[in-house]
């Protein structure tokens, strides 16, 4: 039987200069809300606001989108920083759980 990871979930409204998650972390999937006032548009980075691309997603308007990444999802090693939100009401992030005892710097999934 495999092991199965903690999932945390974690929910921002806006681009920042702030690290979302500040800790190395995977991203398992994402559910994004559309303000409905276009077509929107979520640009997630590692490092810095101005870091390395990792994710980057049109949403349709009006429109509510749930994704769940396949296998080990994608590895944020510096954190997870949001660059670009834009027609977007809310972004929850799906991760393994970062704030228990026993994560490395690459949160493998064991």
């Amino acid at each position: 039987m495999a092991f199965k990871n903690d999932i945390q979930a974690t929910r921002f409204t806006a681009a920042s200069t702030v690290a979302v998650i500040a800790q190395p972390v995977r991203l398992r999937g994402l559910i994004v809300s559309s303000s409905g006032g276009g077509t929107g548009r979520v640009t997630l980075t590692t490092t810095t606001k101005l870091g390395d691309t990792l994710l980057d997603l049109d949403i349709p308007t009006g429109d509510v989108v749930n994704f769940s990444f396949p296998e080990d999802g994608i590895l944020f090693p510096k954190g997870v920083f949001c660059s670009t939100l834009t027609s977007v009401a809310s972004v929850v992030v799906l991760t393994d759980k970062y704030s228990g005892p026993n994560l490395t710097s690459d949160n493998s999934s064991g």
